[in-house]
């Protein structure tokens, strides 16, 4: 079972950049995946361990809101 899912809001363990959880690869016994879309605007692909939930009270998603259309 992965430990962020998709929407979650985290940071990079190296810094304070923060970023949404756009996908999760999970492979079987492999570390699991993540591609986050940061701040920044920039995209990359991080294992579990290099990720940490960007508020350590509480975890947040990210939610869009749907048009009522």
């Amino acid at each position: 079972m992965f430990r962020f899912p998709k929407g979650s809001i985290v940071k990079h363990k190296s810094g304070e950049i923060r970023g949404e959880i756009v996908n999760v690869f999970e492979q079987g016994d492999a570390a699991t995946g993540y591609y986050v879309k940061w701040d920044d605007g920039n995209h990359s692909y991080h294992l579990e361990k290099e990720l940490s939930w960007a508020n350590v009270d509480r975890p947040r998603m990210h939610y869009t809101q749907q048009s009522s259309k």
